[in-house]
């Protein structure tokens, strides 16, 4: 993981390798489409994992092998609460090579860690990570191999967070497809849990699921 150069967008936190697309990478989106199906489009999938390798190569000296990649996940954020909206693509990369040197124009630091590690330094603070990269983790921290999880992602498909945000009376939530209030509007409507309740800065606090 890589740490945010503070004047940059998420800037002080920890992410993964990655950034805005070029044209280089293959035809890019006109616009943020709600469609789902719409990201996981052939075309602009492979502009995405295009990017995703040149964004590490740039940021990280890490070479991945394009044709390894494994698509894990699609997030897009609520419409209102941010000032920019990034639509973001999260790979698998199960082969690499190269030694790390850090392009200290984007990213400050690096470490590597393992998603309960992470997990554990956002907990106990000064390990901020947005909403996004912290589900990731957690979603990670489901596998015991990168042979099981790419296993995974090949037969059931990326997983889709399309977010939405609700005030609740026990603070704020971010919902994605799956939770009762998706649909509904309510977030305090019976029914299944796919959330995460977040504090002023967009920590996440704690995951809710079931």
């Amino acid at each position: 993981m890589v740490r945010r150069n503070p004047d940059l967008s998420f800037g002080g936190m920890w992410t993964f390798p990655g950034g805005v697309l070029e044209d280089a990478d293959g035809p890019a989106p006109d616009d943020l489409d709600e469609d789902q199906a719409h990201w996981g489009a052939p075309a602009l999938l492979s502009t995405a994992a295009n990017g995703a390798v040149r964004e590490t190569l740039e940021e990280t000296a890490l070479s991945c092998n394009l044709s390894s990649l494994a698509w894990f996940s699609h997030w897009m954020p609520p419409k209102s609460g941010a000032p920019k909206r990034f639509a973001t693509w999260f790979f698998i990369a199960p082969e690499h090579a190269g030694e790390i040197e850090l392009d200290l124009s984007e990213n400050d630091d690096y470490r590597w860690t393992t998603p309960a590690d992470a997990l554990a330094a956002n907990a106990a603070g000064g390990f901020p990570l947005a909403p996004p990269t912290w589900i990731t983790l957690d979603d990670l921290g489901e596998f015991d191999s990168v042979p099981s999880l790419v296993d995974h992602v090949i037969t059931q498909g990326a997983r889709l967070h399309h977010t939405k945000s609700f005030a609740t009376k026990d603070g704020r939530i971010v919902c994605w497809e799956g939770d009762a209030a998706y649909d509904s509007g309510d977030a305090d409507a019976p029914g299944p849990r796919n959330r995460a309740r977040v504090d002023k800065r967009m920590q996440i606090v704690e995951r809710l699921r079931g």
